[in-house]
């Protein structure tokens, strides 16, 4: 998995929980916000190699956490068959930060190979999820 997936995956998944219906759309944009802002605030204590091997158990839950609310956010989009609609500001600029953040690590030697390691089962969970829903998808189609 490259930097460009892992920045898309976490941007569309920003994305999403900024889009759900009125009633849970501020609860899980809350909820999205919050685990990245954690996570901004982690990364940017990262400094060298050593850092990396400190913060790489608690980095791991919160990629974890991060899909695990990506995910019920988009299954209740999809449950309620809604639109996405915009991203609002605030959700934009906490996604720029955590993208910003993340670019920054990767540019530490080793950084890459710590953000892939930290991210490889939170990605792998909203990959199967993705392609698990587009299979469904055209079953339904057939």
């Amino acid at each position: 998995m490259g930097r460009s997936f892992i920045l898309k995956t976490l941007w569309l998944g920003l994305w999403t929980l900024s889009s759900c219906s009125p009633g849970s759309q501020q609860d899980f944009r809350r909820e999205g916000q919050f685990l990245c802002k954690e996570l901004i605030q982690d990364l940017q204590t990262i400094q060298s190699r050593e850092d990396f091997l400190l913060l790489e158990p608690i980095l791991k839950k919160r990629f974890e956490k991060l899909v695990y609310v990506i995910i019920k956010a988009k299954e209740h989009q999809i449950k309620h068959s809604e639109d996405f609609f915009s991203v609002e500001a605030d959700a934009a600029g906490v996604s720029d930060l955590l993208k910003e953040q993340m670019i920054r690590i990767y540019s530490i030697e080793g950084g890459r190979e710590f953000i892939e390691r930290t991210q490889r089962e939170a990605m792998l969970r909203i990959d199967s999820f993705e392609k698990l829903k587009q299979k469904q998808k055209e079953l339904r189609i057939k």
